[in-house]
C-alpha cells in the first residue's frame, strides 16, 4: 500500500541527478540493471526513483544478479519512489552525514557538497555485499556505428543505438559474436541492422539475453583457458615472466589496515585509503606483511 516515502512527489525541481546501476560480473563485464535518480525540490523537498531494466535483468541468472536492495522486485514496478527518504541503495554504500572524516571522503573525489549519489557516482567502490555501482547517466541518446566502437564499448548506456551492416559484424566466429553481441546487449543498447532493416530493441532483448549469456559464459571459458594454456607453454619455454606486482605504500597500507581492523573504516574505504585496487589485493598485501 502506498505511503508518504514510496508516494512521488512533484514541484519544481531545483537540482536533478542520475546514474546507471551496474551489475560487474565475474569477467570484469558491466551489466546495466536499472536507472536511479535524485530529485531535489524548491521546497528542499527530495526523492530518490529507482528504475529496473526489466528486459535486461529479468534474463539474467540470480548469480549475476540478486535485485536491486531495499527495494522489493518481486512487485516489478516501473519505477520505486522513495520520498524525502534516502534509500538503502545509498545509504549502504555512501558516506552518512554524521561521519568525522566525510569532507575528507568528499574531497577524495573532487567534491565540495554533499550529494550521495554523486558521490557514488565518482567512485568506483561497491558495497560489500553485492556487485553494484553507478556509472554517471547522460541526459542524451547516442547513436554509434559498431566497427568504430573499437574498445569504447564501454561508453554505451541504456537506449543508445548501435547501428551494423549485419550481425556478423559483431563477430566471425561464434565465440567472438556471443561475446561482443552480449556486452551490447546488456548495456541496454537497441541494434540496427540495416541489411535487415530491422531495430533490435527492448522486446528482443528480453527473449535474446538469457542465450546470449549463456553462450558469452562459455565462449569466456573457452578464451581463458587457451590464454592459460599459452602463459603454460611461455612458462616452460622460459618466456613467461608474471604481471608486474602493483606498488603499494607500505606506510599508507598500515595505516588503513589498522584503521580497518579496529572497525574504524570498513574494507572498501581502507581499500581506497591504501591505493590498493581489489580485495584480494588488499587482502594479500596483509598475509605478506604478516599483519
Amino acid at each position: 500500500m502506498p505511503n508518504s516515502i514510496t508516494t512521488p512527489l512533484s514541484g519544481n525541481i531545483a537540482y536533478r541527478n542520475a546514474g546507471i546501476i551496474k551489475a560487474i560480473g565475474p569477467h570484469g563485464e558491466n551489466i546495466a540493471v536499472g536507472k536511479i535518480e535524485y530529485e531535489h525540490f524548491d521546497d528542499e523537498s527530495f526523492q530518490y526513483i529507482i528504475s529496473p531494466f526489466w528486459d535486461i535483468v529479468g534474463g539474467l541468472p540470480s548469480s549475476l544478479f540478486g535485485g536491486i536492495p531495499g527495494i522489493n522486485m518481486d512487485k516489478r514496478k516501473k519505477s520505486y519512489y522513495r520520498a524525502n527518504y534516502v534509500p538503502v541503495f545509498i545509504s549502504e554504500r555512501t558516506p552518512s552525514k554524521n561521519r568525522e572524516d566525510l569532507w575528507e571522503l568528499l574531497e577524495s573525489v573532487g567534491l565540495d557538497y554533499y550529494d550521495q549519489l554523486e558521490w557514488l557516482i565518482r567512485t568506483p567502490m561497491r558495497a560489500a555485499n553485492d556487485n553494484l555501482m553507478v556509472e554517471r547517466m547522460r541526459d542524451t541518446k547516442e547513436i554509434f556505428e559498431y566497427t568504430r566502437l573499437n574498445n569504447g564499448i564501454h561508453r554505451l548506456q541504456y537506449d543508445d543505438e548501435v547501428v551494423v551492416e549485419s550481425l556478423r559484424d559483431f563477430g566471425q566466429t561464434s565465440g567472438s559474436f556471443a561475446i561482443n553481441f552480449a556486452k551490447v546487449l546488456t548495456a541496454g543498447a537497441d541494434i540496427r541492422v540495416l541489411s535487415e532493416n530491422k531495430l533490435y530493441s527492448a522486446a528482443e532483448r528480453t527473449i535474446l539475453i538469457p542465450l546470449v549469456i549463456e553462450q558469452f559464459y562459455i565462449a569466456t571459458r573457452e578464451r581463458k583457458q587457451l590464454h592459460d594454456q599459452g602463459i603454460q607453454y611461455a612458462k616452460h619455454s622460459g618466456k613467461y615472466k608474471g604481471r608486474p606486482k602493483a606498488k603499494v605504500d607500505e606506510q599508507k597500507f598500515r595505516d588503513a589496515y589498522l584503521k580497518f581492523k579496529t572497525k574504524q573504516i570498513n574494507i572498501l574505504e581502507a581499500m581506497r585509503l591504501a591505493e590498493v585496487p581489489s580485495r584480494s589485493t588488499f587482502y594479500r598485501r596483509v598475509g605478506e606483511l604478516a599483519l
